[in-house]
């Protein structure tokens, strides 16, 4: 049987130190492993199947890929790096494989006329909340940097006050793609995370690189030797071979599969994905099912990276880029899991719900120019986005909470929105959620001492928001009394729906060098900071605990906790952060 082969490796895929073991080493061996040589990543090959285990920056080792071929393990090593690490405290580098500027391709770069022009169609056909004028661009090595400027009186010493905090920027990409970002994050930090992410699905296989970079090197030896014409001609002849590119899209699929069957709840029978994607923009639908019980789930985004880059492989087949993927996965009565992919080349109109704006797929059949079109596509590529994006005909969506607040308005939430009064937010807009639960002791003197029980629920943004829609309260007596039937449905709509994307957004912000208030809690990417009380990073966070309205928080070395209010925005999220970080 072949011997197992322990390697410690840089990002880049060089390693640092090898040796063999009989039988194959536990996480604790592989972490140790890892430690040793002062690395984040290491590999344990057996014959032609390779696993893959990272380091996160928490100091906490997990199996990456439990077991694949050499070529995906790459991939899947440079992905957890950009996920994880890049680009570090000291901000990007130049020789790092995320560090290059990618290829504009076919498409070439955008130029700032039109940068600008995308994000105010953006801004339109998304009803954002963004002045539409007077904005600026700046250009970095993927994109631009698109954004309302703040003019700020500089004579005026506190003029500060009045600059909005966390306003967003948009990143445009030569493709055409639009990601929108916080000010709260460094602009360097956000034009370098933003060109690893082009670089990383846009990058030329690593043979095919690697002749490119031999005919660089030829060319530049053939202008030194001082005899032009010395070399007459190189050619890169052929890509990949077809089988190659499909062995390698078929394995980046099953890990995708993989890291999809992570977000689901645990003991899950059934999961069905769909992504639509075009080169500048994608929707993704994930469901699980337990019990006969769909459960629906959120895409993170750096799995739609891994989605995006498998589509870039795709594209050098000769059936071109798919318009959509099914990706099924069943689990069997011993455990294992089958696997079945399906791709829609769009021979058949897409479905409207997975069907993007036209610009989309004009960006699309710009970056991957292809002989054959389906008659709809072109059609539809070439129709106005405002026309054909209108909504379709449906009947009203019932509600699930319609309750009275107060003595003469009502809350009312359906699957879009939540309305109270003339003030209404969409869920995809909010971004703080709090619920706390309070209860009050009226001491008798005469008469039996009563209760009243307050229910809070609060939803927000940051900046201009509405203020009825931040303190619903419910309130009822009694010393064991149950909680009100719509408060107890927007608690879980949140848990369900919000918290999840909430969540995500606010530990990539950490993960960005970004930083954000919860209460008077600091949270950033060393630790946590509560001036004059805490200054800890996560290393040395033991303990949180949700009791009493507040969120717990222990230190090694601090006897007395640290406590945040549950009535705080997004304090329901402190655990989670703590834990994701922490390890």
């Amino acid at each position: 049987m072949p011997r197992h082969v322990l390697a410690a490796t840089r990002m880049d895929g060089r390693e640092i130190a090898r040796e063999e073991r009989p039988a194959a080493p536990s996480l604790t061996v592989v972490a140790a492993y890892g430690d040793l040589h002062a690395c984040d990543y290491v590999t344990v090959s057996q014959g032609e199947s390779v696993g893959l285990y990272a380091r996160d920056p928490g100091g906490t080792w997990d199996a990456v890929s439990p077991g694949t071929d050499a070529v995906t393990t790459d991939e899947m090593r440079l992905w957890f790096e950009l996920i994880h690490h890049y680009p570090g405290p000291d901000g990007a580098d130049p020789n790092h494989p995320l560090g290059r500027a990618p290829q504009p391709g076919a498409v070439g770069r955008i130029d700032e006329r039109r940068a600008i022009a995308l994000v105010q169609e953006h801004i339109a056909t998304g009803g954002l909340d963004y002045p539409p004028q007077g904005l600026v661009a700046d250009r970095f090595a993927a994109g631009w940097s698109v954004y309302a400027p703040v003019d700020v009186d500089d004579s005026d010493p506190m003029a500060f006050l009045d600059m909005p905090v966390g306003r967003s920027v948009f990143m445009v990409g030569d493709t055409g793609r639009i990601k929108e970002v916080t000010s709260a994050i460094p602009p360097g930090q956000a034009d370098a995370l933003f060109t690893a992410e082009e670089a990383f699905v846009r990058r030329t296989p690593a043979e095919e690189a690697f002749m490119n970079d031999l005919k660089a090197e030829f060319e530049r030896l053939d202008a030194r030797s001082g005899q032009p014409g010395a070399i007459t001609d190189f050619t890169v002849v052929g890509t990949p071979p077809e089988d190659m590119t499909a062995a390698r899209v078929t394995a980046l699929t099953d890990e995708i599969a993989r890291q999809l069957a992570l977000c689901g709840p645990q003991r899950w029978e059934r999961m069905v994905a769909a992504f639509s994607c075009a080169v500048s923009a994608e929707t993704a639908d994930l469901c699980f099912w337990q019990h006969e019980r769909p459960i629906e789930a959120r895409v993170p985004e750096q799995i739609a990276l891994l989605v995006r880059r498998q589509r870039h492989l795709a594209a050098a087949m000769p059936a071109g880029p798919w318009l959509r993927l099914m990706v099924a996965v069943t689990k069997g009565p011993g455990g294992q899991a089958q696997v079945s992919t399906q791709y829609d080349y769009g021979d058949e109109r897409l479905p409207d719900g997975q069907l993007l704006a036209p610009r989309h797929y004009r960006n699309d059949l710009a970056a991957y120019p292809r002989a054959g079109v389906p008659a709809w596509l072109r059609a539809y590529a070439g129709a106005n986005d405002r026309r054909t994006a209108s909504p379709r005909q449906e009947a009203p969506e019932r509600p699930f909470v319609d309750s009275l607040v107060g003595w003469t308005t009502h809350v009312v939430a359906d699957q879009q929105r939540i309305t109270y009064g003339g003030d209404s937010l969409t869920w995809e807009e909010i971004e703080w959620v709090r619920y706390p639960v309070s209860r009050t002791k009226h001491q008798g003197f005469l008469f039996p001492s009563m209760y009243t029980n307050t229910y809070t629920f609060g939803v927000g943004r940051y900046g201009n928001s509405p203020k009825s829609l931040e303190n619903l309260t419910w309130s009822k007596g009694g010393k064991r009394a149950e909680a009100p039937e719509a408060w107890l449905a927007l608690v879980e709509f949140a848990q369900r729906v919000l918290e999840p994307r909430l969540l995500a957004q606010r530990l990539d912000l950490i993960r960005r060098g970004g930083s954000f208030t919860i209460g008077e809690m600091r949270v950033h990417r060393g630790g946590l900071t509560l001036r004059g009380v805490m200054e800890a990073d996560w290393g040395s966070l033991t303990d949180v605990k949700v009791a009493d309205g507040l969120v717990w928080i222990h230190e090694r070395g601090r006897q007395q906790a640290v406590r945040v209010s549950l009535g705080s925005a997004n304090a329901v999220l402190l655990p989670r952060i703590v834990a994701a970080m922490a390890g």
